[in-house]
């Protein structure tokens, strides 16, 4: 009785231990899907949106915040728990809202110490959102210095070795995207599309909106987006993506006038602008663009297919003054385009009313 006692100690010993090596085995390999899912993202919303397919078996948080500390203003993504487990930014893709106190207050700690930790509203001695109580957070560190946060709402603390771990993958993310964007920011013309790449498109719209101001004229900004890419990319591959961007690109490019700037706005997003041009002239211009490429076949190696896109749009001096409220109003327009339905063309105007 006694060898058997002992026999039945050393099975269930041998059963606990195999269970807690499964458990630790699911999340190195969840931590490399993290690392293979996020590998393949070259803007700061691309990565936040990877990191959210795996996020939700990893930490058991109702939050997640993802800080980038690159530029002199922080840019914070959002997302939140939904019923069903999975993490889901709010409508407005979680980064066009200001920065909170709360996020600022966990920034200078976290540049500070340097180590996860979390805390409540007294520890950062502001308020932290409706719903949270608790808040933690892992700097993300490149050559010594800060350059992003992660941050987890009612995370439990003993998953902050978990939150450290996720938080050091996406460190190495985030500095190949920053160090993406400075070489794309030295070059003019996109490799893959042949438009403009954004920075350069950034500097010839502010010169152009210079221009329009000191001569009293009006121009439109469009924000073009291709409905359901993603989907194309999973169900045929990425080779045939990009055949699709190239080609919607090139009929975007033809059918405008010289005058008009076009680029890659990132991923499979467009941005135009149209010179000399108010919202009612461009409106009939954004429609007809939306009919070219939904109308337009797509040869794709050994497919023939269509795309579609939606299309927001937004004019100066009517809706902005300045070029970054411009493209935050036709985005907006863009996604009241996506919520209407995708393949059609939202004026800032109509979006808001």
């Amino acid at each position: 009785m006694t060898r058997l006692a002992d026999a039945a100690r050393s099975l269930l010993v041998l059963q606990t231990s195999t269970q807690h090596l499964e458990k630790e085995i699911g999340q190195i390999t969840d931590l490399y899907h993290v690392t293979k899912d996020t590998g393949r993202a070259l803007r700061l919303p691309d990565l936040f949106s990877a990191s959210l397919e795996m996020a939700p078996k990893l930490l058991k948080a109702s939050g997640l915040r993802l800080i980038d500390l690159s530029e002199e203003e922080p840019h914070v993504l959002r997302a939140s728990r939904t019923s069903d487990g999975r993490m889901v930014p709010p409508p407005n893709g979680g980064g066009t809202n200001p920065i909170l106190d709360m996020e600022r207050a966990i920034i200078m700690r976290a540049v500070t110490s340097g180590e996860p930790t979390c805390a409540g509203p007294q520890e950062l001695s502001c308020q932290l959102p409706e719903g949270v109580s608790r808040v933690a957070w892992s700097p993300l560190w490149r050559e010594q210095k800060p350059i992003g946060v992660l941050v987890a709402d009612e995370l439990p603390e003993e998953q902050l070795s978990t939150l450290s771990i996720v938080a050091n993958q996406l460190s190495l993310q985030l500095s190949r995207i920053h160090l993406y964007e400075a070489v794309e920011s030295l070059a003019v013309t996109d490799a893959l599309t042949g438009l403009s790449v954004r920075g350069y498109f950034m500097d010839r719209a502010r010169e152009e909106l210079a221009r329009s101001k000191r001569h009293k004229l009006s121009c439109t900004l469009l924000m073009t987006d291709l409905d359901h890419f993603k989907e194309k990319n999973d169900t045929y591959g990425h080779l045939v993506g990009d055949v699709v961007l190239k080609d919607v690109a090139n009929l975007l490019k033809r059918n405008l006038r010289e005058v008009d700037l076009i680029a890659r706005y990132g991923g499979e997003e467009f941005i135009l602008l149209l010179i000399e041009t108010d919202v009612e002239q461009a409106l009939p211009i954004a429609q007809r663009l939306k009919q070219l490429v939904e109308v337009h076949p797509i040869r794709a190696y050994d497919e023939l297919l269509t795309q579609t896109v939606s299309v927001g749009l937004a004019g100066y001096p009517h809706d902005a003054q300045t070029l970054e409220t411009l493209i935050e109003r036709a985005d907006q327009a863009l996604y009241a385009a996506k919520r209407a339905g995708r393949n059609c063309v939202v004026a800032a105007s109509a979006s808001t009313t």
